[in-house]
Order: structure tokens, then C-alpha cells, then sequence
């Protein structure tokens, strides 16, 4: 699933690091309940079906299978278009990155880390 499947392509081009991993998961988790529904296991359901119709019962679990797909990636689109995902995530993108230069710029040493009993005692 990329941004043209998911139909972002319409919008600004945004190419962000956290919009692209948000894509990966949606497809990494689209998969994993797509490939969950398994012939074998609708056939274990309605094997009378299954044993007088074979063809059939194979093509309607591939029309189920692309249904659940198409229909998940609709609403996926859906989710990421209304919430703006896309731009949200590469403001985000630029945030960070901003800060991150800013720091590097500012000369500021980072802080050691320290225990929890550690700051305690040092403020005693």
C-alpha cells in the first residue's frame, strides 16, 4: 500500500519518513488479517460446499479475500485523507528535523543520563 493505492496522490506531494512508515504498518497489518482468511479454513467451515462446488467456492473466497482488502484500504484512505495525515506527519517531519539543527547550532551538550535515585540525592 503506498500513497498512490491509498489516493493521497491528489493532494501537495509529500514524501515524509513518519508517513511512509504509517504506511507500512496500514499494509503490514492489512496483510496480516487479509492472509489470516485462509481457503482451507472456510473449507473446514462449509466443506459440503466446498466438496460440490470447488471452483466456485475457491473464486468466492478470492472475491471475499479482495473485498476485505479494497474495503480496508478505503477506509484507510479515508482515515489518513480526513485527518490530513500526510501534511500533519511531514510538519512533524520538519519539526523535528528543525529542532534537532537548532541544538546541533546552539553548541548545547547533552545531559548525562541519571537514575531516579541518582537526581534525588543530588537534591538533597
Amino acid at each position: 500500500m503506498d500513497s498512490t493505492e491509498l489516493g493521497i496522490s491528489d493532494g501537495p506531494a509529500v514524501e515524509g519518513v513518519r508517513y511512509h512508515k504509517l504506511l507500512s504498518v496500514l499494509d503490514r497489518s492489512l496483510a496480516s488479517v487479509v492472509d489470516t482468511f485462509q481457503l482451507s479454513d472456510l473449507q473446514a467451515i462449509f466443506p459440503d460446499l466446498a466438496r460440490e462446488i470447488p471452483q466456485r467456492f475457491a473464486d468466492s473466497h478470492e472475491q471475499i479475500s479482495s473485498y476485505l482488502r479494497n474495503s480496508a484500504n478505503a477506509d484507510f484512505q479515508a482515515i489518513l485523507m480526513q485527518y490530513d495525515m500526510a501534511n500533519k506527519l511531514a510538519d512533524l517531519d520538519r519539526l523535528v528535523k528543525d529542532a534537532a539543527e537548532r541544538k546541533q547550532m546552539s553548541g548545547e551538550r547533552p545531559v548525562p543520563s541519571m537514575t531516579p535515585d541518582a537526581i534525588n540525592r543530588s537534591r538533597s
